[in-house]
């Protein structure tokens, strides 16, 4: 008799503080008067990093042991501009530029995965956003936002779990990133 593997659905991403998590929550507020859609929790405010999916439970320790070898440095976002997904029914906030270590960080954690044999979602090209409401139907965006500014300082690993209200996240693990070379 085989044994199924009790699979997690698990991704990495950037959490905001209460400072930041604040003011998304204020701007989705804000948006949420003229678009259609249901507002992400204030909780639930992340950027995913990489989204790896439902995958084995075991592989959180082995994400979690190799992960200390990622280096990089703090860095500031500044989240400044709106956009409607149509396809993904989604209103978010993003970036009109971001910093390479961003990338760089998000280069390191998929090359981890692949080393590790964790598939991940490589299907879509990295674009930084946070979402603050689902199910839009319709949009009216404001022509421009008060740029918010986001210094990050650590990086998580994320747990979903689907509930009759929607989605639960639960932080796995946090690492903090090298202050030394804070950018």
């Amino acid at each position: 008799m085989s044994s199924t593997p009790h699979l997690v659905r698990l991704f990495l991403a950037l959490w905001p503080c209460a400072v930041v998590r604040n003011q998304l929550t204020k701007l989705t507020q804000q948006l949420a008067e003229d678009c259609s859609g249901r507002c992400i929790r204030p909780e639930n405010l992340h950027l995913t990093l990489v989204f790896i999916g439902e995958t084995e439970h075991s592989n959180i320790q082995k994400i979690c042991r190799a992960a200390t070898a990622i280096q990089s440095s703090p860095f500031n976002l500044t989240l400044d501009q709106v956009d409607c997904w149509k396809k993904a029914q989604a209103t978010v906030v993003g970036m009109s530029r971001y910093p390479a270590v961003l990338t760089t960080l998000v280069q390191d954690l998929q090359h981890l995965l692949a080393d590790l044999n964790i598939r991940y979602d490589a299907k879509h090209s990295f674009t930084p956003h946070v979402t603050l409401l689902r199910n839009v139907r319709q949009c009216k965006l404001p022509d421009s936002i008060a740029p918010i500014s986001w210094p990050v300082t650590h990086w998580s690993l994320v747990q979903s779990q689907q509930t009759p209200t929607g989605s639960a996240y639960q932080s796995l693990a946090d690492w903090p990133l090298d202050a030394t070379d804070f950018q």
